[in-house]
């Protein structure tokens, strides 16, 4: 059974389709982009409406890229290494639903790495 891009295309707003077609292309089914781009060239929507369209996603795509590359602040660092627990986690877990995959993923780092630092110096201790 084959799905009917055709039809939900049809339902489709102006600025998905454009967004399918023109911006975030590589995430979907050549079948499916196709489909968006027929019932684009079907609408027969005005040069400007489709540039004005275009240019907003592609600035929604260049800020989500930007967000998902901002580095964790020092403070993060310190706050995850010093007091590494399952609070750390879910701090990480904001990060990741607004967008800062990167600090998600630098908070468990650092968060490890506290792991790491205690279990090492109790082990040091209990050896003494």
């Amino acid at each position: 059974m084959q799905f009917d891009f055709d039809a939900t295309m049809k339902e489709a707003p102006d600025a998905e389709l454009i967004r399918i077609v023109i911006t975030n292309r590589h995430e979907y089914q050549e079948a499916a982009v196709s489909a968006a781009r027929r019932e684009l060239e079907r609408r027969n929507l005005e040069p400007e409406a489709l540039a004005r369209i275009r240019r907003r996603h592609e600035r929604d795509n260049h800020r989500k890229a930007y967000l998902a590359a901002v580095p964790l602040e020092l403070h993060w660092k310190l706050l995850a290494f010093l007091l590494p627990g399952a609070f750390q986690f879910f701090i990480a877990g904001s990060f990741k639903m607004n967008g800062y995959d990167r600090k998600a993923a630098e908070v468990g780092r650092w968060t490890l790495y506290g792991l790491f630092f205690y279990v090492g110096i109790f082990l040091l201790y209990a050896s003494l």
